[in-house]
């Protein structure tokens, strides 16, 4: 498969697919378009040739394993769709994989029905490993995962307890940057809205308030399932119904719980930002 093949499939320009491939904030092109060429690629497991062509010279000196295919799995998320954060990061690690002549044709979440574990078709190389976005609640997750992969690489907001290796996002970090700015704006009364239970982001709501002399009032927390629009939107009607007076502020642990909390604010006719 080439370039140009995967651009007369799609029904665009060759450049049009090189740049889609190449874009490194996921935004050349329409939605459409993007996900119609990354469907192809995925499908067809292409790799650019020089690096494949590098691969196989690297690999016949060092190795005799000979897969170049990844799989992606997502462990709090049904849907890429579903979490805009995890979409992004997908997007990123099949671009790098395409670099180092690996395609990512599989791609699954742990909270559906597993897919097909059968052997593959004659032909069809095995995943080299996964690539699992999102931490998992269940322990289980991880000892079948690794019955199934040999190497396995995480990638999330929390640690996981597993001996893989680890890529994590600083949310302690985050939160600390986004309460100060918040603070530094003239707010003292600050919600949260996110999972507080083993969450570095509400250990850090916690330490700042506490930092800064104020008052971390429970009416304030609305402990949800910040994965989710249902979690955040529920988040949301839970500070409706104990805090009074509502907050200056929120802090929302994620995009997802944001956006969802930002749709129940504006029903209950809350002007945002200029009421909250």
């Amino acid at each position: 498969m080439t370039l140009k093949e995967i651009a007369a499939r799609a029904g665009v320009h060759t450049s049009t697919v090189s740049r889609i491939l190449n874009s490194p904030d996921d935004s050349f092109a329409s939605r459409a378009v993007r996900e119609r060429v990354w469907a192809i690629v995925k499908e067809t497991g292409y790799v650019p040739n020089p690096s494949a062509q590098a691969l196989r010279q690297s690999r016949s000196k060092t190795s005799t394993h000979q897969n170049g295919t990844l799989a992606c799995i997502l462990g709090r998320t049904r849907r890429l769709e579903d979490n805009p954060f995890f979409a992004q990061v997908a997007r990123a690690v099949e671009q790098q994989a395409l670099t180092l002549g690996y395609s990512v044709q599989v791609s699954y979440s742990v909270l559906e029905p597993p897919p097909d574990s059968r052997p593959p078709k004659s032909g069809q190389p095995r995943p080299a490993g996964a690539i699992v976005l999102g931490r998992f609640v269940d322990q289980r997750i991880a000892q079948s995962l690794e019955r199934q992969y040999r190497n396995i690489v995480f990638v999330g907001r929390s640690p996981v307890l597993a001996g893989w290796d680890q890529v994590i996002c600083d949310g302690y970090e985050a939160t600390v940057i986004a309460m100060n700015h918040l603070i530094d704006y003239g707010h003292r009364r600050i919600g949260y809205i996110g999972e507080i239970r083993n969450e570095v982001r509400y250990r850090a709501f916690q330490d700042i308030l506490k930092q800064q002399d104020l008052k971390a009032s429970a009416s304030l927390v609305a402990a949800c399932d910040h994965n989710s629009p249902e979690g955040g939107y529920q988040g949301a009607s839970t500070l409706l119904k104990k805090a009074n007076p509502l907050p200056t502020a929120v802090f929302c642990a994620s995009d997802v719980a944001a956006i969802a909390a930002l749709r129940r604010f504006r029903e209950a006719r809350i002007r945002v930002p200029s009421q909250l």
